[in-house]
């Protein structure tokens, strides 16, 4: 193949262990050249003091806030960060085996369920790319092949999942990640409401 240079697409890091023990491994990614919602790496936001602006501008900070304060982690942290109103970036493909890891660990469902509705709504971001001035969809070149495949690998380690609305919900994205369709882009965010919604008592 004279003249063609083949570029090489590096694969995000997949940590060893699961649970919050997964967060151990952050350092193993150069997350400060990896762009997400407000810029390259650790981006400076707000004033000092603020917790939620604190981690809003980074990704590996947001991830280690799991452990401390997971629904600041999540909701503050990685949405703001790496799934900001439906786009999803580079990062993102890097978060996501850390996300995975920690929802197929041994943390309680509080923390579980909405990384897997994260995982969900990086899916559908991840399934087309955003248009220019759009707020939904991956931002970059070939940011969606790169989440996508980081998703695939990383939802395998999910199998040991087995509650209904869980397993429904995981099934729901991989059924995305294979082909990217209107119908089952919104087969997932119904999966989502479902897993959000708190089971009815027996």
């Amino acid at each position: 193949m004279a003249g063609c240079t083949l570029r090489r697409v590096e694969t995000p890091y997949q940590p060893n262990r699961t649970g919050f023990d997964a967060l151990d491994e952050l350092d193993r990614v150069d997350w400060s050249r990896l762009e997400h919602c407000y810029g390259r790496g650790v981006v400076l936001l707000g004033v000092d003091g603020d917790v939620s602006l604190a981690i809003a501008g980074d990704v590996s900070r947001s991830l280690a806030a799991l452990r401390s304060d997971p629904s600041r982690a999540i909701n503050d942290g990685l949405y703001s960060n790496i799934c900001h109103q439906g786009t999803v970036y580079q990062a993102t493909a890097y978060a996501v085996p850390f996300i995975a890891a920690v929802a197929a660990g041994n943390v309680p469902d509080g923390i579980r369920v909405p990384l897997l509705a994260l995982l969900g709504d990086i899916s559908i971001g991840g399934s087309y790319m955003a248009p220019d001035g759009s707020r939904a969809g991956a931002l970059g070149d070939h940011i969606d092949a790169l989440v996508t495949e980081s998703l695939a690998t990383s939802m395998k380690r999910l199998s040991t999942i087995q509650t209904p609305r869980l397993v429904a919900l995981i099934q729901a994205i991989q059924s995305l990640l294979v082909q990217s369709t209107d119908q089952r882009r919104d087969a997932v965010e119904s999966a989502i409401d479902v897993a959000l919604t708190p089971p009815a008592p027996p």
